[in-house]
């Protein structure tokens, strides 16, 4: 099973759920259909930017792609 973790203003929380990303979409199709790379990169294209949208408990967050952990168990 995948979850998702956003690192929100110092706290680790699971999005998987309760939370979206860029424009409400769902955090776990999300990155199944963009954490990919185009031909000659070296960056996945849902880290192009240096910012990633969240949106939990009626508050929109724009971390850093670091502040994004995705856990298989």
């Amino acid at each position: 099973m995948q979850r998702i973790y956003a690192n929100l203003l110092g706290n680790w929380v699971d999005i998987t759920e309760n939370g979206t990303v860029e424009d409400h979409q769902n955090p776990s199709i999300y990155f199944k259909e963009n954490l990919r790379y185009t031909d000659g990169s070296t960056t996945a294209e849902c880290f192009k930017y240096d910012y990633i949208n969240i949106q939990y408990h009626g508050s929109n967050y724009r971390i850093h792609p670091s502040c994004i952990q995705i856990v298989e168990s």
